[in-house]
């Protein structure tokens, strides 16, 4: 599928962000990763943590999250949550899940509860936490499961995508419009970590490299492609994320790339004007393919999973927490390509990067539907 944005779609943006700007005067302390308010539901809050360890040839993710129910004040919810450890072998390839559906879960920011909206502006100051499964803040996770696997992990030096504007997220201006009720903010797409599993006679203890964000709104998009890459040392980094955009009328398609090595730090951002995307999705044979293009860069991402690796994961909806709402596949493969481009449209290809167990992820209605997880 192909398509444009138009130059009226980042007039919409821009005016749009300015009156939200003005209503709201950013009366706050905290940052974008912090917990939003919502004085109803339905109301999600989701944090994901992707911990890859090269040299131990191992990754884990972690999601910790909080939903307050449609009908339900924000201030009155139980903020009924949602935990899960995911642990990747890169030598054999196998894929572990463990998840939690806590009855009950505590947002704080700053050490308060929650009663207003992020700033921009601050540094993150936040906490989950649980009582039966333990907590997580922007310096750590401490986590212990029902079934015996705890998890624990300290970060550090955090890389936003744009050092000069880290309040910035994939979704650029439109992260303010007040009619999109899906978001998506990565806070850091390296961070140094070290990091402590155990489950009975089993213990590893590792230095890593995170890729640290979140989701948060009325419920995930109606559907969506969701792509992670990383190198050792966080040398290479590939995020990517996109589908229809989660507003009320029409839903055009919007899609956010991140890729940035030693020769490139490129960003694309939903509401660039000249941008054109072609994609090809097919969860069932585990395969996705996008190029995007401006007039002097083009970017050519294929990534493919084998169907027996993928792995469900909850995910949340205006009714609460779908289970297997995701397939994702952490053993997945990508190869891009990115090329400069001149005046004349001939191409240069700048570098290739190939990246094995990278995480592949169909979610909503691009869900393969004969692929039960």
């Amino acid at each position: 599928m192909t398509f444009r944005w138009l130059t009226l779609v980042t007039l919409l943006v821009s005016t749009s962000l300015m009156l939200s700007c003005r209503k709201s005067g950013f009366s706050g302390t905290k940052s974008p990763m912090d917990p939003h308010f919502h004085e109803n539901g339905p109301w999600f809050e989701g944090w994901y943590t992707r911990i890859v360890d090269h040299a131990g040839q191992r990754d884990f993710a972690v999601i910790v999250g909080s939903f307050v129910r449609q009908g339900v004040k924000f201030s009155d919810s139980p903020l009924e949550g949602y935990v899960a450890l995911v642990i990747h072998d890169h030598k054999t390839g196998k894929t572990e899940t463990v998840e939690g559906f806590p009855e009950r879960t505590e947002l704080q920011a700053s050490g308060e509860p929650v009663t207003k909206n992020p700033d921009d502006k601050s540094n993150a100051n936040f906490r989950w936490q649980a009582d039966s499964f333990g907590s997580m803040t922007q310096d750590s996770i401490d986590l212990k499961f029902p079934s015996g696997e705890v998890f624990k992990a300290q970060f550090s030096s955090t890389r936003p995508i744009f050092p000069d504007q880290p309040w910035v997220g994939p979704e650029g201006l439109a992260a303010k419009l007040p009619f999109i009720w899906s978001h998506w903010f990565i806070y850091s797409l390296a961070s140094d970590t070290n990091y402590q599993f155990s489950k009975g006679s089993t213990q590893i203890t590792g230095r890593a490299v995170s890729h640290m964000e979140k989701n948060y709104g009325s419920g995930f998009p109606s559907s969506w492609i969701w792509l992670h890459a990383i190198s050792e040392n966080g040398a290479n980094r590939l995020s990517l994320a996109g589908g229809p955009a989660p507003v009320s009328l029409i839903q055009p398609e919007v899609w956010s790339a991140i890729f940035k090595t030693e020769k490139i730090d490129w960003v694309f951002l939903p509401g660039i004007k000249n941008l054109t995307v072609t994609r090809d999705i097919k969860p069932c044979d585990g395969e996705f393919q996008i190029t995007i293009l401006n007039p002097l860069k083009k970017l050519e991402i294929r990534a493919k999973g084998s169907r027996s690796d993928f792995v469900g994961i909850a995910t949340a909806s205006p009714k609460g927490w779908v289970k297997a709402g995701a397939h994702e596949n952490y053993n997945a493969h990508i190869e891009i390509d990115a090329y400069e481009l001149n005046l004349l449209g001939q191409q240069t290809l700048v570098q290739h990067v190939s990246a094995d167990n990278s995480v592949l992820e169909f979610g909503g209605t691009h869900r393969c539907p004969t692929m039960k997880l």
